[in-house]
């Protein structure tokens, strides 16, 4: 990249972002401690104008990524199956009338009752199938999708601004479950790959990317290097636009798929990729 290049694309970051912007973009480039928080970007983006909206959390854990929304007014439902997470999920949030809590999994297809897996390693990998040899049955739940969620929530306040989606391995599962032909997509989805969890399921990381990109949403990824062990703090990679390829093979991480193209300009910004 040449020097006017460069300069041209710092101006647009400092422009976009401030001085910390800048200094998080070099940091990431050149400091390998850096690990960004993408729910935090969408956050920062989708609350520029002080507007309140709707978020979607689907394996919400503890709530750290449905708080900042919570805490700005939005109207959140939140999905999480595990009972352990969600007594911790309902302590922090149970006095928010904008929350809902719903102990229900989120799947393609209903299912009254399906095993939910748990593991030691970490209170993160709840979930639908048992991927690591430390999983164990822990207990029965209900499974819905989002169409007949939604269907049962009634009209919201607002078409769903933020949909965020967590749930070991059935994401695209959970995708296929939202109610695209009946309503507004969208603005923002935040979903997880990792074709170590999904390969098993019938899907890889170039399926989730493809369905949202089918569906209109131009994407940009965010990948983590293969993870050593649950628990640990684990090290990012980059972020890219797609399509493209995985760096490591072995990678995982986070799609951020935007429908809007000025949005997807300034997040693309604000990754240092424009």
């Amino acid at each position: 990249m040449s020097i006017t290049k460069k300069t041209k694309t710092a101006l647009r970051i400092l422009e976009a972002k401030g001085l910390r912007g800048v200094y998080n973009t070099i940091q990431a480039k050149f400091d390998h401690s850096y690990r960004p928080d993408e729910t935090d970007l969408v956050f920062q983006l989708l609350t520029g104008a002080e507007k309140a909206g709707v978020m979607i959390d689907v394996g919400a854990h503890h709530g750290s990524s449905l708080a900042p929304f919570a805490q700005h007014g939005w109207q959140v439902i939140a999905f999480e199956p595990d009972s352990t997470n969600r007594a911790a999920l309902s302590e922090a949030f149970s006095a928010y009338d904008n929350v809902i809590i719903d102990p229900r999994a989120c799947a393609d297809q209903p299912q009254p009752a399906a095993t939910l897996f748990t593991s030691p390693e970490s209170t993160g990998v709840s979930g639908l199938s048992a991927f690591l040899e430390s999983h164990a049955a822990s207990e029965q739940v209900v499974v819905t999708t989002l169409a007949e969620a939604l269907k049962e929530y009634g009209r919201l306040s607002h078409p769903v601004d933020f949909l965020k989606i967590d749930t070991e391995g059935f994401d695209w599962m959970v995708l296929k479950g939202f109610p695209w032909e009946t309503g507004p997509q969208p603005q923002v989805i935040l979903c997880e790959f990792d074709d170590a969890k999904t390969v098993p399921l019938g899907y890889d990381f170039h399926d989730l990317a493809g369905y949202l990109a089918a569906h209109g949403y131009q994407l940009i990824i965010s990948e983590w290097h293969p993870i050593r062990h649950y628990g640990d703090t684990h090290r990012w990679q980059r972020f890219a636009t797609y399509p493209c390829t995985l760096a490591n093979p072995k990678g995982w991480g986070n799609i951020l798929a935007v429908r809007d193209q000025a949005l997807f300009t300034r997040m693309c910004e604000h990754c240092g990729l424009r």
